[in-house]
């Protein structure tokens, strides 16, 4: 499915009760390499889902179907666990150890990034008796310099991975041990410094593929050049909002803003407010 397939079916399907269901049950057909070109697509939300909506929140189950997908041709059998909080979303087990993991994704049109948006000491407390723990996020929605979520991921070995870096190991190994991969917190020494885990990172995933960081630098050229026609594709969807909220009477205009800002709520819970003083 190409990433319009997917918003399209998201915005028909996620007032429906077993939504996730139809969500899982229809990318269980998607091939191989549409879930390669899609892993560079969903750690981007698209702009037309509104923000905190049930279509946002089916998008991050999207991520979570391709993260669980992408974890089974890696040869982890892996599914997207039904457990609402305090929980990893993502479970994979082999024949010597489990896995949870966590897939992130991120609005172009967003602030910075902080640390308690990638949830790394959650997902430790969330690994409970499993072996392993990975985060899967957009590589450029990662902090460039210094952080506190790699000294977190190394001091707690929880693998930071980037939808980049998932996509070059689904088209370039077949079978082969990722522990390394997933142990990559216990080889580095206690740093905040970005630079440092992404070398180890990216050395570490060469190793495993057998291939060249040239190589990996041509998949992260590709991310670049998709976040721009991702970022085109936002661009285009407000300014068409733009051109539509110009089009509208003062009238429609006054009760949109009103709306926007949820005044009548607040006055309304304001006066509930002053009953129970009064009561």
């Amino acid at each position: 499915m190409v990433r319009m397939d997917v918003i399209s079916l998201i915005l028909e399907i996620a007032g429906a009760e077993n939504a996730f269901d139809i969500l899982e049950e229809t990318l269980a057909e998607i091939t191989k390499d549409e879930l390669s070109s899609s892993l560079l697509e969903c750690g981007i939300i698209p702009e037309l889902l509104e923000h905190d909506s049930s279509e946002e929140k089916l998008w991050a189950k999207y991520c979570d179907i391709l993260l669980a997908q992408t974890w089974t041709h890696l040869s982890i059998p892996a599914e997207v666990l039904r457990a609402r909080g305090d929980s990893a979303d993502v479970f994979g087990r082999t024949h010597n150890y489990s896995i949870v993991g966590d897939a992130k994704a991120f609005r172009l049109s967003r602030t910075a990034k902080n640390q308690k948006d990638f949830k790394v000491q959650a997902l430790d407390d969330w690994r409970r008796s499993n072996t392993y723990a990975c985060l899967v996020s957009p590589l450029y929605q990662y902090p460039r310099r210094g952080s506190q979520i790699y000294e977190q991921a190394i001091e707690r070995n929880v693998t930071l991975l980037s939808y980049t870096h998932l996509k070059f190991l689904l088209d370039c190994t077949d079978g082969q041990n990722l522990d390394p991969l997933w142990c990559i917190g216990n080889e580095l020494p206690k740093s905040k410094n970005a630079q440092q885990y992404w070398e180890a990172i990216d050395r570490t995933t060469c190793e495993i593929a057998g291939e060249s960081e040239e190589t990996l630098s041509i998949y992260k050229q590709t991310t670049i050049d998709k976040i721009k026609q991702l970022g085109e594709e936002g661009i285009g969807y407000w300014e068409t909002r733009i051109a539509t909220y110009k089009e509208l009477s003062q009238q429609e205009a006054v009760a949109r803003l009103i709306k926007a800002e949820k005044v009548e709520a607040k006055i309304s819970t304001i006066k509930k407010a002053i009953e129970i003083v009064q009561s």
